[in-house]
């Protein structure tokens, strides 16, 4: 039987049970090429659009969704390269296309495809190509406003002029699609009312990947779980609004899982002032700055489980002038955290394993090679209640550091295994400065309030 290419997109789209479809059935398709395929959907071409013109078929596109969605029907776009700009999805809008084949081009600057104020739409099987054509700040191949449901799945975008995908109070999902050369970021989203960004593949981005931002802090909701992630660079520069993997800015109970990273030039995940944030599983190779960063007024953060190699610093949770504070650190692995030059860096930075300063808990870590400092406990007068308990520190300067700036202090160091450290295994700083001796060795007046208990040095 021979498979016609209406035959094709409705196997596409609903799998291989389309083709097994009645030769009467299909038949009666051929027949009334306008009509909805049974539920399949239409067929984009029944209305004016042509694979491979060089035409703007903006317009065109319009009609076809405005019909599609009035019969609520998918529609179908068959291979080919369709060049539109600034089409708006109608409500309950479903956009079909065949992975790798079916591509939306920019006619001109800005989005090609618009979506506002409605409660739900989805883009299936679609690459878009911005042409690297250079658009404002912020400005999406893709961009969603107050879209209840958005939906983004085995979608390509590529060569974005600022950002792949632009979301304002948007919820969805956007999963297992592709964002590669963009000139800002992947993906962007401001005040979320809950996002799941699963399972997708970015690289090559000038700034950043993805970022989850809100306006005033508060419970964003997202779940990022699953992406590859990998050659972030910092072309904007800064010390921390770019060079990122991932970035939260006030985005608070977002749980951020089992991603891959690699070459981001500052830092895999930075929270910047989200709460009750976790991140756990991930793993990173190779970035200039901190691996994990969570950062100025944010309160209960979970960094656990993560894998972390060759950066500057390992993890570190800190600004307790603005803030920040209440953390677990616990069962991470972290290797070759080694001080140097960040991208456009003006003074060398890191050398520190894991870094903590108010109310939080260092536990069953494995550091490794670490440049100057395994676990660092406070920053100058930055250090309350804080714990290190049955860590691994191996191959570095200093073991374990304490501040002792402040006139009340509260630390306990215990249990830990600390080997190979040059200058020794527990140490009091201030400053920076080693102003005691080692304290697993013997206690120092100075370090009042500092706890230092069955730890094995070697």
């Amino acid at each position: 039987m021979a498979i016609s290419r209406r035959s094709l997109l409705a196997a596409t789209f609903f799998g291989t049970g389309g083709c097994a479809a009645p030769a009467a059935a299909q038949q009666a398709a051929r027949n009334e090429p306008s009509r909805a395929l049974g539920q399949f959907g239409l067929e984009a071409t029944h209305f004016g659009l042509r694979p491979g013109s060089a035409d703007d078929q903006s317009r065109l596109l319009q009609n076809a969704l405005a019909e599609a969605a009035k019969r609520s029907a998918p529609l179908l776009l068959p291979p080919g390269r369709y060049r539109v700009s600034n089409v708006a999805l109608p409500e309950g809008s479903r956009l079909v296309g065949i992975p790798g084949a079916t591509q939306l081009v920019a006619a001109q600057a800005g989005p090609l495809l618009i979506a506002r104020r409605i409660k739900r739409a989805a883009l299936t099987g679609l690459s878009f190509d911005g042409l690297d054509i250079r658009a404002s700040e912020r400005a999406g191949l893709v961009a969603a406003e107050e879209v209840l449901e958005l939906t983004v799945n085995d979608c390509d975008l590529a060569n974005a002029g600022s950002v792949g995908l632009v979301l304002t109070r948007t919820a969805g999902r956007i999963q297992a699609s592709r964002f590669r050369n963009m000139r800002e970021s992947a993906l962007f989203s401001l005040d979320s009312r809950g996002l799941s960004i699963e399972g997708n593949q970015i690289e090559d981005c000038g700034n950043n990947g993805i970022q989850i931002w809100r306006s005033q802090a508060g419970d964003d909701q997202s779940l990022i779980r699953g992406n590859r992630i990998n050659r972030i660079r910092s072309d904007s520069g800064g010390d921390g609004p770019n060079g990122n993997g991932i970035s939260l800015f006030r985005a608070g109970g977002v749980i951020i899982e089992s991603n891959s990273l690699r070459d981001c030039a500052l830092t895999f995940i930075r929270n910047n002032s989200g709460s009750t944030v976790q991140i756990i599983g991930n793993q990173g190779k190779r970035c200039g700055e901190t691996a994990l960063y969570s950062e100025f007024a944010f309160e209960g953060a979970i960094i656990s489980g993560n894998l972390l190699e060759d950066c500057a610093m390992g993890v570190s949770l800190t600004n307790l002038d603005h803030g920040g504070r209440l953390a677990v650190v616990a069962n991470n692995i972290i290797r070759n955290a080694q001080k140097g030059y960040a991208p456009k860096g003006k003074e060398p930075v890191g050398g520190m394993g894991v870094h903590v300063e108010a109310e939080a808990t260092v536990t069953g870590n494995v550091v490794e090679n670490a440049s100057d400092v395994g676990i660092s406990l406070g920053w100058s007068w930055a250090m309350r209640n804080l714990v290190a308990t049955g860590n691994i520190v191996r191959k570095t300067g200093i073991g374990i550091s304490v501040s002792l700036v402040p006139k009340e202090r509260n630390a306990l160091i215990a249990n830990n295994v600390i080997a190979e450290a040059k200058l020794g295994a527990v140490l009091g700083t201030e400053y920076g400065k080693i102003v005691t001796g080692d304290l697993t060795q013997a206690a120092d007046k100075r370090a009042t309030g500092i706890r230092v208990e069955n730890n094995a040095v070697s």
